[in-house]
């Protein structure tokens, strides 16, 4: 019998051994009923008999192997797919649900050899299109089950900030009336107001990193903004929390425009956290607003210290990336952040003001470099 027919005539024995083995794939399996173990077994196995019946063009073999088969159904109710779903909704590890598969490929050649001692070339091919189509089942699985694990962390990631505004609030508030209360004391409200602050700026960041994740994008609402103005605000609000480093600004031509000002100081805020973070303790960042282009404006902050590691830059603004050993890394560029959002976050308000960031790193400075148009459209990023 070919292959395709005894899959189809023998679904019921296959399907009880592959509940057998899901049953041992613990503890995910403990609690799973006979129906939930079976899930979309059936479906697979149909598409899969269905699948090796269909002509095959030149290249296809290839393609299902690497999972592109070009005629897969791009559909969410894939049965692959939506296996994958429940199988991470019920808690199965990655690898358990790989398993399943390995033991579906065994146990349908291990039924189907056993029944017939005749082999014949036609079954040879056989095996080759249910590998084949297994091959394509099993990839279209990975990719949603990864898909829906990353999008249960961002949830989760995305619910953390939300939450943890309401306890910070908090703790600020108190400090500020423990301030006024005692305005003699201020040493330890202020060291409490610093540390709400940096916390305020990582959930900034975790908020714009979970909302790009999920698909909101990072959207902008330009006005009329005098950046010089806005510069030295933003940089005598830094310089509150960090009185020990000094910072330095250069203006040079027309800095005026439409911008996000609140983006723009979460953007310029995170690029000067990150020199005085990484930068030469002794020597005081430089920032620059460059105004002489016609349709653009540059905001540029410049440290001196240790070059950025050659091969961290092409990543260095990619989410969730950090350099080992060499005191250089993608963090949130706040004291004591690890997520590493905060250069991510950079370049995403600056692609939504439709500009450009980059960084220049040598052995005496490093520079990073926001490219604005002088006006920007209300937009939303995308995200990569």
């Amino acid at each position: 019998m070919r292959l395709s027919s005894f899959i189809s005539a023998n679904l019921a024995p296959i399907l009880v051994d592959w509940v057998a083995f899901a049953r041992v794939q613990l503890p995910a399996a403990a609690r799973l009923d006979e129906a939930e173990l079976l899930d979309h077994g059936r479906s697979i196995l149909q598409e899969i008999a269905a699948d090796m019946l269909r002509p095959e063009r030149d290249g296809e073999r290839r393609d299902k192997s690497e999972g592109h088969s070009a005629v897969a159904s791009t559909s969410e109710g894939v049965p692959s797919r939506s296996h994958a779903r429940q199988r991470e909704r019920q808690g199965f590890e990655i690898e358990q649900m790989v398993a399943e598969y390995r033991a579906l490929r065994a146990t349908v050649l291990r039924l189907w050899s056993a029944s017939s001692d005749d082999v014949q070339q036609q079954d040879l091919e056989d095996v080759t299109r249910f590998n084949e189509a297994v091959d394509q089942a099993m990839a279209e699985s990975l990719k949603t089950f990864v898909e829906e694990v990353n999008r249960t962390r961002d949830l989760f990631l995305g619910m953390l900030g939300h939450d943890l505004r309401g306890p910070l609030s908090t703790i600020s508030g108190c400090a500020h009336l423990l301030r006024h209360k005692w305005p003699d004391d201020t040493a330890q409200t202020a060291l409490v107001l610093r540390s709400v602050a940096h916390m305020k700026a990582l959930l900034d960041d975790l908020t714009e990193y979970t909302r790009g994740r999920l698909g909101d994008g990072l959207s902008v609402d330009p006005a009329p903004l005098d950046l010089a103005r806005f510069a030295r605000d933003t940089l005598e609000e830094i310089g509150a929390i960090n009185p020990a480093r000094p910072l330095h600004l250069a203006v040079a031509g027309d800095v005026e425009g439409e911008w996000d000002a609140r983006r723009l100081h979460q953007a310029l805020s995170n690029l000067v956290f990150n020199a005085l973070k990484y930068g030469d303790a002794g020597a005081a960042p430089e920032v620059q607003l460059d105004g002489t282009a016609p349709d653009q404006v540059v905001i540029s902050v410049e440290n001196r210290g240790r070059p950025i590691a050659a091969d961290l830059l092409p990543r260095l603004f990619d989410p969730l990336v950090r350099a080992e050993g060499d005191g250089w890394s993608t963090d949130s560029q706040v004291a004591g952040a690890n997520l590493g959002l905060g250069l991510f976050v950079v370049r995403e308000i600056a692609t939504a003001h439709g500009g450009t960031v980059d960084v220049v790193s040598d052995s005496t400075s490093t520079r990073f470099e926001l490219r604005l148009p002088r006006l920007s459209r209300r937009r939303t990023s995308t995200l990569r």
